[in-house]
């Protein structure tokens, strides 16, 4: 006869579930499932894990007020050093990438600003990032994956801001082009 594997345990949070205990050993295995290891001696601080489900619901919560917290700053932060708004098409706006750049500004210039070895660069850095208005600019250069990737840290950051600062002033005032709706095209009119 084996030996069972998985026992139901209990939890801080109360919830009984059960928990595959393969890899203690046979002999432990029942008596660690009846005891209050899970309820109060496990986990990262020794005060006991919760279940799936209320760990779950506990870092959706975190999350959120985490991501609310984001925006605040990032609204203040705009407002306190007049950066501008960033702009983006319909879709982009729509599909929040405008909303997620305009954090990515704000983590980068508040990195900048808060580290003591480029506060002094950071006026020259800010007026440089109030010409950069193009979302899709900060998503694609400082996006949090890019920065994470790279592992850019400020000294990147001011590279890139001020270089891209650069770019864009020689652009052409008209030389983004907006995509064209392709379903605004008449046939009977090009004829």
């Amino acid at each position: 006869m084996a030996i069972p594997t998985v026992f139901p345990v209990k939890y801080k949070c109360g919830h009984t579930e059960k928990r595959d205990l393969s890899r203690v050993a046979p002999s432990k295995r029942k008596s660690l499932a009846e005891s209050d290891f899970f309820a109060t001696k496990a986990g990262k601080n020794d005060d006991g894990l919760v279940c799936k489900n209320c760990f779950n619901a506990e870092r959706e919560n975190d999350t959120e007020a985490f991501l609310k917290q984001l925006m605040l700053d990032t609204e203040a932060f705009e407002a306190e050093h007049g950066l501008p708004e960033l702009t983006g098409t319909d879709k982009q706006i729509s599909s929040g990438l405008v909303e997620s750049a305009r954090k990515d500004r704000f983590t980068v210039l508040d990195t900048i600003a808060n580290d003591e070895e480029y506060a002094d660069q950071f006026p020259t850095v800010l007026e440089a990032a109030q010409t950069l208005t193009w979302g899709g600019w900060w998503t694609n250069n400082l996006g949090f994956k890019t920065r994470k990737d790279n592992e850019y840290g400020p000294e990147e950051f001011v590279e890139l801001i001020i270089d891209g600062a650069e770019e864009e002033a020689k652009r052409a005032p008209s030389a983004r082009a907006e995509p064209e709706n392709p379903h605004d095209w008449n046939p009977k009119e090009a004829q």
